[in-house]
């Protein structure tokens, strides 16, 4: 069986478990790991802006919380390969000399010890972003480029013919943009507008507060967000 064979099959019986539209790109992530046995977790995003970007689905909570990374720390391949239209390989050594507060916390809270970052292909292309995580560096350099770019094609055609034909959409939104990762990350943004208002500065330096205020005390984004709109943690 080729990679698509494998992905398609991989699918299509995740799918008659759960068909839920929402949970589409928890599926596809899930996918992607069956499609290229090197791969020991995935996640994909979507980019708003170049400050809002929503983890919008994960292979398993391991791979959830890798993805989550990211957007927390504002640093990492995937935001890379986003910006630069093009695949990211990174092993260990490659994290630490680009990426280095990512790296130690991608060591402390997971298994994993690279990545590889791609666009999904497609018209989502620019906002759309998988992310490949493996346990073993070596995998980064033998993963195969085109088998990669076959599953993030496939992933791009799924979530773009989603987009299109879905009927339950609100205002046009697709319904695995208020999946539950991206309702998690919505409370983020209640949390940014508030302390925007509160320190009267501008949405980015907001974001910037909250991430700190995360790092400083070992939460991750979405659990301060929620610290910070329980009056729970101090934003003076």
């Amino acid at each position: 069986m080729t990679t698509a064979d494998v992905f398609a099959a991989a699918l299509g019986h995740l799918e008659t478990s759960s068909a839920e539209p929402a949970l589409l790109p928890d599926r596809l992530a899930r996918a992607c790991v069956a499609a290229l046995p090197q791969v020991d977790g995935a996640g994909l995003s979507y980019t708003f802006t170049a400050d809002r970007r929503l983890p919008v689905g994960a292979s398993d909570p391991v791979a959830a919380t890798a993805e989550r990374l990211q957007f927390a720390l504002g640093e990492g391949p995937c935001l890379t390969a986003q910006r630069q239209h093009r695949l990211v390989r990174a092993a260990l050594p490659e994290l630490q000399g680009s990426w280095p507060v990512y790296a130690g916390q991608l060591v402390t809270g997971t298994p994993f010890r690279g990545v590889v970052a791609v666009p999904v292909g497609g018209p989502l292309g620019g906002v759309a972003g998988i992310d490949l995580y493996v346990r073993s560096p070596g995998a980064v350099t033998t993963l195969s480029a085109d088998d990669v770019q076959t599953v993030a094609d496939l992933v791009g055609a799924a979530l773009a013919d989603d987009l299109a034909t879905a009927d339950d959409r609100l205002a046009g939104t697709p319904s695995w943009l208020t999946g539950p990762s991206a309702e998690a990350r919505e409370k983020v943004w209640i949390a940014v507008g508030y302390l925007a208002g509160q320190r009267a500065c501008t949405t980015s330096d907001a974001l910037a507060l909250l991430r700190a205020h995360a790092f400083t005390h070992d939460l991750d984004l979405e659990r301060a967000a929620e610290l910070v709109l329980a009056g729970e943690l101090p934003t003076g």
